[in-house]
């Protein structure tokens, strides 16, 4: 595998509130074959020092600073602006880069013409294979994750256990979401791709544009995969290469479990994408799971000393108020 490969990269790293992980990144790319890419930071407006971190230790990044938050999908349009080779990787901070990930996703690029974007496997920080790719977005996998099922078999072990037993007896959208993340070395043609690694041809960008910065932050990942697809483009997973991705750090801390601003941003996902029934259908499945969800909430603030729960059943109240916006 020729280093070379990378060369041809512009990688895209946002980063708002997260110095020590941006810093552990961006060691992992010069100690690798990163260190021949173009590395681009946009920092949102941190207030812990990012951008003089990355300014007086990493002066051949090129950094962008933005005076406040400019949310995900904006910033990585300006890092976006600045790439200048021939793919683009959307890279999150909270990552880890093995060596070969990058020149895996750029080689196989190259030779698979109908490929408009890749990703390779991304690992939890215990080694465990993480959820990174879905089939297309639809009103099943919207159900599938409220429900919970996607956690239970959010672990390759567990995928192709259920993919062996229960989903024989299931249809083809639902075995497509069980689907086992490592397939020996073959890539594997998906429907969707996590934002935290996403590797662009330029072509795909001149086709089908930036990012849409509706999306302040949440879902514009699967935004613009469903772009990529429904330009003929196709999308694949390559379980080659490893990038350990912590998950949750990059929006600078950890994430809450339900965010109002992810169901805004699931909300303009389906207005954009699907019909008014489908909207009103995906607003009401919102509204009575997290009803049932914050009422579970209360009674556990009510007797247990964890925060957490107090935590959740604000931000399920916030939630329920977004699903009649």
């Amino acid at each position: 595998m020729q280093m070379e490969s990378a060369s041809d990269i512009s990688i895209i790293i946002v980063n708002y509130n997260t110095i020590h992980l941006l810093r552990d990144c961006l060691v992992s790319l010069a100690q690798t074959e990163g260190q021949l890419s173009q590395i681009i930071v946009v920092d949102n407006a941190s207030a812990d020092g990012s951008a003089d971190m990355v300014q007086a230790e990493f002066p051949q990044v090129v950094l962008i600073r933005n005076q406040q938050n400019a949310g995900f999908s904006r910033a990585n349009n300006q890092g976006i602006s600045m790439a200048t080779r021939k793919y683009i990787l959307l890279l999150n901070s909270d990552t880890i880069v093995y060596a070969g990930a990058l020149n895996v996703m750029a080689e196989f690029l190259d030779r698979e013409r109908a490929a408009g974007a890749a990703t390779c496997k991304l690992l939890n920080a215990d080694g465990s294979i993480q959820a990174s790719i879905s089939n297309r977005p639809g009103p099943v996998l919207l159900i599938w994750r409220l429900l919970g099922v996607s956690r239970l078999v959010s672990g390759d072990r567990a995928r192709k256990i259920f993919a062996r037993t229960a989903g024989l007896f299931m249809g083809k959208t639902v075995r497509g979401y069980l689907k086992p993340y490592s397939a020996g070395d073959t890539p594997i043609e998906v429907g969707n791709i996590s934002g935290a690694c996403l590797m662009l041809r330029r072509e795909v960008l001149e086709q089908v544009g930036l990012l849409d910065e509706g999306f302040f932050m949440y879902f514009e990942d699967m935004d613009y995969c469903l772009r990529i697809s429904q330009a003929g483009w196709k999308l694949f997973y390559l379980p080659q290469g490893e990038i350990v991705h912590l998950g949750g750090m990059s929006s600078g801390g950890r994430m809450r479990a339900y965010s109002p601003h992810s169901y805004r941003a699931l909300f303009h996902f389906y207005r954009k994408h699907f019909s008014t029934a489908m909207v009103f259908t995906v607003r009401m499945i919102v509204f009575l799971s997290s009803s049932v969800r914050w009422l579970w909430n209360w009674i556990r603030s009510k007797f247990s000393g964890k925060p957490v729960y107090r935590q959740n059943e604000t931000d399920l109240k916030q939630v329920i108020q977004v699903c009649f916006e």
